[in-house]
């Protein structure tokens, strides 16, 4: 039975973790002692697996071993522009900024936002707490490095760091600071949907109010021009009044201005 949004409560979890290793890769040998030091699977019930092989480093559902696992590709992303995929029309790149050079991602997951960001021309630091996902988007890094041509065009003005700002880490001032907290779906009682967002969501749990506002206060002291918060449609404002809000089908992007300095 899939855990519920009240069973994963709101902040990031240490579930029980089965790492296979299935790989020469000195790196996954590294990746596989870490995480499997920091979620021991004393009892043989977890329900989250993490597998490396060759192709690289995947996440798994040990409930449906047969199942296709999900890994971070950085090339497979649709590379279209004018209208497409990296378009700067989008509602994304239109609360960043046109004319934004820098940002700092401090809720990365698997860098979806962050690496898009950097292939339309933002220089990106992209953060995640997580050991779990920081080792599959790593390892989608190592790939991605591997096509040469690929990376000189997009990785260059890309880099990820494993870290928390509200852990210890400070990361230094960029233009704009995004937020992309979990947010719980809008049925709270209903179960989670089903496949790699479920995976996602029983990793990290959801980030109640005040995480995010934590966040938020953290944002405020390193983000230059602006920060950026990613909300769903169906929730409502997230403190104070935005200065512009962006809306897609599903999600919205709430600008929120800082003060000029003095």
């Amino acid at each position: 039975m899939c855990k519920t949004t009240n069973e994963l409560g709101s902040v990031h979890h240490n579930p029980p973790l089965e790492v296979i290793v299935h790989s020469e890769l000195d790196a996954h040998h590294i990746a596989a002692a870490e995480l499997s030091g920091l979620y021991p699977n004393k009892f043989g019930d977890a329900k989250i697996a993490v597998y490396f092989n060759k192709e690289g480093v995947e996440l798994r559902s040990t409930q449906k071993p047969k199942q296709k696992g999900f890994r971070v590709n950085f090339l497979e992303i649709d590379r279209r522009t004018g209208a497409g995929n990296l378009s700067r029309k989008q509602p994304l790149p239109k609360a960043i900024g046109q004319s934004t050079e820098s940002v700092l991602d401090l809720t990365a997951g698997f860098c979806s936002d962050a690496f898009r960001l950097s292939m339309m021309g933002y220089k990106v630091t992209a953060l995640e707490r997580s050991p779990i996902i920081a080792a599959l988007v790593e390892d989608g890094i190592r790939r991605a490095k591997e096509d040469r041509k690929f990376w000189k065009e997009f990785g260059a003005r890309f880099n990820f760091i494993r870290g928390d700002v509200l852990n210890g880490n400070n990361p230094e001032p960029h233009e704009v600071v995004y937020l992309d907290p979990m947010f719980p779906p809008k049925r709270k009682k209903s179960a989670l949907p089903p496949g790699r967002i479920q995976l996602i969501q029983s990793l990290v749990g959801f980030d109640n109010h005040k995480e995010t506002l934590e966040l938020f206060n953290h944002a405020s002291k390193i983000a230059i021009k602006k920060i950026v918060l990613k909300r769903p449609t169906y929730a409502q404002e997230f403190n104070k009044k935005p200065t512009h809000v962006f809306k897609g089908k599903l999600v919205r992007y709430e600008v929120y201005l800082q003060p000029p300095a003095t």
